[in-house]
């Protein structure tokens, strides 16, 4: 008994120090959409993500997996969703910044969303096995110099741009295979279906065993896990620097107080223990919190790169 009691108050204390409840609440379940397809270590991480708002906010959250495009795909849905706070999206930041760059009929763009924050940021490498016969982009690039057909498994429009512009960078066709996430990518080629993929997290517990190791970051600092390859930046490439976030968006015009709750969810993830574990330790991401404000800054800034890049390919 008197350990229901102790569990029935902690739950209660933790439920008080819940954020904005008093000022703001769901009109029943709240919708969360997801970019990623089930069972990727997007969809995991949205998931877990989804937990922390249950636990936290004692809001029951449905997880819909929208893939496709992208992201544009669950986008476009979300920017005609009831701007009330009751849906929401789950997308990498590039959803936002490349996609409407890339195609500017895609039908949305960065006003269309009040961003809500992000939670961590990609770790994106580009990883082959590793009994593979070179251990830096360099040395991949002289393979494809060499008649080698270096196959590379990428998981979104903006993946598929990067490699074809390191490729033109060094005078080389690389061949992107699209794969529905970076975690299919990683085990096609464990299973020797694909000779390299970029990956954005799911390649971390290979490097550690050493089934795969990393050729190349493709952030703007090296890889936590990899950290002996150089970036591309480091390579001559900075063109294809991903520089991406995974955050949480709702359709533009939701209500401030409803607003405010969700950055306040949002950005008491970080004191969440478990979900830090998961992030840091299991899928090896930064666990960094960026406020909605900050966020769009860097949506609509990196615009500008997003144009250098798709120019450098035309």
């Amino acid at each position: 008994m008197l350990k229901h009691l102790i569990a029935s108050a902690t739950m209660a204390l933790s439920l008080m120090a819940g954020p904005a409840l008093a000022d703001w609440q769901p009109d029943g379940s709240v919708t969360m959409m997801t970019m990623f397809p089930p069972g990727g270590g997007g969809d995991v991480l949205s998931r877990a993500v989804a937990k922390h708002f249950e636990d936290t906010l004692g809001w029951n959250v449905v997880v819909d997996n929208k893939p496709g495009g992208g992201g544009a795909a669950m986008a476009k849905v979300l920017k005609d969703a009831p701007a009330d706070g009751n849906t929401i999206g789950f997308a990498v930041s590039e959803t936002f910044s490349f996609a409407p760059v890339m195609n500017p009929k895609v039908g949305y763009g960065p006003d269309d969303f009040n961003f809500l924050g992000a939670v961590a940021n990609t770790q994106i490498g580009w990883v082959a096995k590793a009994d593979a016969p070179y251990s830096s982009l360099e040395e991949l690039v002289e393979a494809a110099k060499g008649g080698a057909e270096i196959e590379v498994g990428v998981f979104s429009p903006r993946a598929n741009a990067a490699v074809r512009a390191i490729g033109k960078h060094f005078g080389v066709e690389f061949t992107p295979v699209p794969v529905k996430s970076g975690r299919e990518g990683v085990n096609n080629v464990l299973n020797g279906h694909l000779t390299t993929t970029l990956a954005a997290g799911p390649q971390a517990p290979y490097v550690r065993s050493g089934d795969l190791k990393v050729l190349a970051s493709l952030e703007a600092d090296r890889l936590v896990v990899g950290e002996d390859a150089l970036t591309v930046g480091e390579s001559g490439a900075d063109v294809a620097t991903f520089r991406v976030k995974w955050l949480l968006a709702a359709p533009a015009g939701a209500p401030q107080e409803a607003l405010d709750a969700w950055s306040a969810a949002i950005e008491s993830a970080m004191d969440n223990e478990e979900l830090r574990a998961f992030i840091t330790d299991k899928m090896s991401l930064k666990m960094v919190f960026t406020p909605g404000d900050a966020l769009k800054d860097e949506i609509v800034g990196g615009r500008g790169a997003n144009e250098t890049l798709i120019g450098f390919l035309r």
